[in-house]
């Protein structure tokens, strides 16, 4: 994955194509700034992500045609405009990205729409090494935006963490995103339609503070429907049941409470609920720390 990436925290140096007037960011920016009731002030850092991001055509352009529709999504679900955190949720066999976003004020997510998976490479399975076209399987975060993609844009994955590097094949590989194009050689692809209002959503929510956007990738819904389809069909890879019977706790926890679970990424290569003197390093669905 070429072009120019934006980590989270990091602002953009201006592009010779983006040399904007304050007045004309100014506008784009809008009310990003205005902090919600309740919330403190935007910091400086967080101002400066935003305007980093605006800097860029297609992140302008996201802004205009997805940001117009996410508040209708709000506003046809129930929910208040903005959001403070967002989580992202995929199932390879389903092909599909889940958004889910906790507004202001709300103690729990809430749906508020699926992406279709328009081209997945490889097969069920965890990624094991570079190069496999393996998508990744499971808990990690967006670490990184990157408003100049090979792609239209893309959100950047935390793989490899803990668990995978434990379970590799030599090196885990890396550079794994969500991205638009319908493309894939190792990436969650969704249409460029998707990718501009999932990329414009993670810039709002890090400009509300969002430091690092959790994402789960399952193999399938983990439900008893699912969990049979699996059992069914790799009977004789016991080794990938015990990984993806790792993976069951957070999902059900999720599907039952609507909130996030803090899990461990084994020196085993497992998952399994955080406990704080376990070997291994806790994620809340997303990288080492």
């Amino acid at each position: 994955m070429t072009g120019f990436v934006l980590a989270f925290g990091l602002a953009a140096a201006m592009p010779a194509h983006a040399q904007h007037s304050a007045f004309v960011l100014d506008a784009l920016v809008g009310d990003i700034h205005m902090s919600p009731a309740g919330r403190a002030p935007l910091s400086p850092f967080e101002h400066a992500f935003t305007r980093g991001q605006l800097l860029f055509p297609r992140v302008q352009q996201a802004r205009t045609d997805a940001r117009f529709e996410l508040k209708r999504l709000f506003h046809e679900r129930g929910l208040p405009w903005p959001a403070d955190e967002i989580f992202l949720r995929s199932f390879k066999r389903e092909r599909v990205v889940e958004l889910w976003v906790r507004p202001h004020g709300h103690a729990t997510f809430a749906l508020l729409k699926e992406y279709p998976v328009c081209s997945l490479s490889g097969t069920l399975g965890p990624k094991k090494s570079r190069g496999d076209l393996q998508v990744p399987e499971g808990y990690y975060d967006i670490d990184m935006l990157n408003p100049q993609s090979d792609y239209y844009l893309s959100l950047h994955v935390s793989y490899p963490n803990v668990a995978d590097r434990a379970r590799a094949k030599g090196n885990p590989g890396g550079d794994i995103y969500i991205h638009g194009g319908c493309e894939s050689i190792g990436c969650l692809a969704v249409t460029d339609e998707g990718i501009k209002e999932l990329y414009w959503m993670s810039v709002e929510v890090r400009a509300a503070g969002q430091n690092r956007i959790p994402i789960h990738i399952f193999p399938s819904r983990l439900d008893d429907g699912g969990w049979s389809v699996l059992a069914a069909n790799y009977a004789e890879r016991p080794d990938l049941l015990r990984f993806w019977e790792s993976l069951r706790p957070g999902f059900d926890h999720f599907e039952r409470t609507h909130r996030l679970l803090d899990v461990r990424a084994g020196l085993d290569g497992l998952y399994r609920v955080a406990e704080p003197d376990a070997p291994g390093a806790t994620v809340r669905g997303g990288a080492s720390r």
